[in-house]
């Protein structure tokens, strides 16, 4: 029997391509060895500028001079190869290291204890930015503290998951934000009057529930437009419509409920002394400030929408609550149609905001945290 003979993969030092590639690679080392000597050039800087505080008694941690450096190199790359995901990690780490070398007992507190826990619990939590946002939270401030995502269907064995590993806290998203309250040591008055908790903190083996959404939710709101004796239409009927509704009402407007089920959007209405229309009339709606609170139009399902574009008025305002999209259809569709938009960034930056100084005690590096998010999502989008 005969073989045929196979051609060889392999080439010769000295070909063409090896030539190519090895005189690639070699420009490669060199780049890095000078970016390696660059960036122990910045620490050398950034220990003197250590120095000069500690001698002027200031603190070490600057997250507003932090953000403005990191928006300054996003702002450089806009042309570049560099993603800008990418750019805020290696930036990000390099800072980190630049804080590390300006204050040593840092470098031992990160090294020796245990992290806190955390966690985001839902069903899904795939596209959740959350773990993204609060784990540069915490390493802007030098908290000491591990973010994870947890996909739960049972929420009761979540509770009891929590108190068993000692998580310091946990953010709540759908569809546990309502049921989740039965199940906790104590819940915070404004979260019972809602009637529903996106925060959970763990005090000394107690788990305490509260509602950072409803604040998170007017600040974005209260930015763009006035809320009282305006018409609101809320789409859904969910944890986020009862913490934006009490918000609404508080702030003196006019709430109709839109809702698919309506044994849940009667309830809603019920409890906000608002109004209920089923969801298939929304064809019909008339309103100043429409509010999606319901998780349609996020992604990956990012060409759905509750409301026909055709509604939609001019005159009126339209805030979505999801962020992943930042700009969902029925926000493109809004705009299309000359009405004034609210994204879900700023209402998740800021109930993120509201959650970190809960957990820790401290307040939130906001910008640094809406930076991360932004990186994360046009990440997703590349």
């Amino acid at each position: 029997m005969t073989t045929s003979k196979q051609p060889s993969t392999h080439r010769k030092k000295g070909d063409p391509i090896s030539s190519t590639l090895e005189n690639h690679r070699i420009i490669i080392d060199e780049i890095d060895r000078q970016l390696l000597d660059l960036i122990n050039r910045r620490l050398s800087v950034a220990k003197k500028i250590g120095q000069i505080k500690g001698r002027q008694k200031t603190m070490i941690i600057d997250t507003k001079r932090e953000t403005e450096v990191l928006q300054k190199l996003l702002n450089l790359n806009r042309d570049g190869q560099l993603t800008h995901d990418s750019l805020f990690q290696i930036f990000s780490a390099i800072i980190a290291a630049s804080r590390e070398i300006q204050q040593p007992q840092m470098q031992m507190s990160a090294a020796c204890p245990v992290p806190a826990l955390f966690a985001v619990i839902g069903s899904p939590v795939s596209h959740s930015m959350s773990p993204r946002m609060h784990s540069c939270a915490f390493s802007a401030t030098g908290y000491n503290g591990l973010y994870l995502p947890l996909e739960i269907s049972d929420i009761e064995q979540a509770v009891s998951g929590l108190k068993a590993l000692n998580f310091k806290g946990a953010s709540i998203t759908i569809p546990h934000k309502e049921s989740i309250a039965d199940y906790l040591d104590e819940v915070d008055d404004l979260a019972r009057r809602i009637g529903a908790v996106n925060t959970v903190v763990n005090t000394h083996g107690g788990l305490i529930g509260y509602n950072t959404d409803c604040s998170g939710a007017m600040w974005a709101l209260t930015d763009c437009t006035s809320i009282k004796d305006r018409q609101v239409a809320i789409i859904g009927a969910g944890g986020a419509a009862r913490a934006i509704g009490f918000g609404v009402k508080t702030e003196g407007g006019r709430i109709t409920i839109f809702n698919r089920s309506a044994e849940k959007g009667e309830t809603l209405a019920g409890d906000l002394d608002a109004t209920f229309m089923p969801l298939a009339e929304v064809r019909n709606i008339e309103c100043d400030i429409l509010i999606n609170t319901t998780p349609v139009g996020m992604t990956p399902h990012v060409d759905d929408t509750c409301v026909p574009g055709e509604v939609l008025d001019k005159h009126m305002v339209v805030m979505d609550v999801v962020y992943n999209p930042i700009k969902t259809r029925l926000l493109r569709e809004a705009e299309i149609a000359g009405c004034s938009t609210i994204d879900g960034l700023s209402m998740f930056v800021y109930q993120g905001a509201g959650q970190f100084k809960l957990w820790t005690g401290s307040e939130a590096p906001v910008e640094m945290m809406r930076m991360a998010v932004l990186a994360g999502l046009n990440a997703a989008d590349d």
